[in-house]
């Protein structure tokens, strides 16, 4: 590939996501110029099961569960307000847990 091609391809690879502070260039990745096409419709399934897993559907029939670790993070995004709440009131009860360890009023039985 020339330096022309090889430029073009960079302005066009170029990933900026400036909201995360990050740049990726997969100019130089081994990959068709309709790589991205022909991947859109798994790209759109993906996120439709992504978002089906988030609203709390059960991802683990075996054990009749939901997945939802990234609720810990953002407790707005479960699926429930029972479930936003336990998560809320038990990231609450850590911090306090945590300060009355600190501030001593927590301590060992024996010392």
């Amino acid at each position: 590939m020339d330096q022309r091609s090889l430029w073009e391809r960079y302005k066009k690879y170029l990933c900026k996501c400036p909201s995360i502070g990050l740049t990726i260039d997969i100019s130089k990745m081994n990959f068709a110029d309709d790589f991205f096409a022909r991947m859109e419709p798994e790209i759109q399934k993906t996120f439709k099961t992504m978002d089906t897993l988030e609203s709390g559907a059960i991802a683990n029939p075996d054990e009749n569960r939901m997945v939802g670790h990234y609720w810990l993070r953002t407790p707005s995004l479960a699926p429930s307000p029972k479930i936003r709440c336990e998560i809320e009131d038990t990231g609450k009860a850590i911090l306090q847990f945590a300060h009355d360890v600190h501030s001593g009023k927590i301590r060992p039985q024996k010392s």
